[in-house]
């Protein structure tokens, strides 16, 4: 919030939101989206609830963080919309980006390189060693929206001289108030899917191409 307010006080011109996937982590276990279906403008559905339930112990279900992660973007869309003519935003949901090398190998269900899990109740950390089917599933999800060190780079890179609309771009259509759609590209602000290229991922990285002009050169299932 501070951060915001300075920027726009000080009249900088853009300023880079790091958001994330768990904003929309709820369409993880939604089997009516399918391949690329979720894009930037798809209704919010925060926390990415682990279908194990020893998983979820150790990991949370990251509700209270994508609430405030939407909240951030929330107002980064309204401060656009207000002093987008000299200060605009741009706004990244992160798909999964590990700390170091940031390997697809090192990817699991419970979503955190094993040195940042937190310790179950009989004092042992979460492995893939004799995965339940939930996280089996759960391992899905994550690989298919792992983010590779050279994308996240070339999105940032990106995002800094990325063209932002300085007007409104006309009143939301009937359709899409009838399906509730959330606008990613407005005065001051735009909001794109920031993984990388990952096989059959719900994840639509089409408005990402156009807007960054950046197209994913990895996969984790490669």
């Amino acid at each position: 919030f501070n951060i915001f307010q300075m920027a726009v006080k000080c009249h900088v011109r853009r300023v880079i939101l790091a958001s994330s996937n768990h904003v929309m982590g709820g369409y993880k276990d939604d089997t009516s989206f399918g391949p690329s279906s979720v894009h930037p403008n798809s209704p919010p559905n925060v926390g990415t609830v682990p279908l194990d339930p020893n998983t979820l112990k150790i990991s949370g279900d990251a509700k209270a963080y994508a609430a405030a992660k939407l909240a951030g973007e929330r107002m980064a869309m309204t401060l656009g919309s207000i002093y987008g003519d000299t200060t605009s935003f741009v706004v990244l949901r992160i798909g999964w980006c590990q700390p170091g090398e940031n390997l697809p190998d090192t990817l699991c269900a419970a979503g955190s390189p094993p040195e940042f899990l937190l310790e179950a109740e009989d004092g042992s950390a979460n492995n893939n060693a004799g995965m339940s089917e939930g996280d089996a599933k759960d391992e899905v999800w994550f690989k298919q929206m792992w983010l590779s060190n050279r994308d996240y780079l070339q999105y940032f890179e990106a995002a800094i001289d990325l063209s932002v609309p300085t007007s409104e771009m006309g009143a939301p259509t009937i359709n899409e108030m009838q399906q509730h759609v959330h606008r990613h590209e407005r005065k001051g602000f735009v909001l794109v899917n920031a993984m990388s290229a990952n096989r059959d991922a719900k994840w639509n990285l089409d408005e990402t191409k156009r807007l960054l002009g950046v197209v994913s050169q990895d996969d984790s299932l490669a």
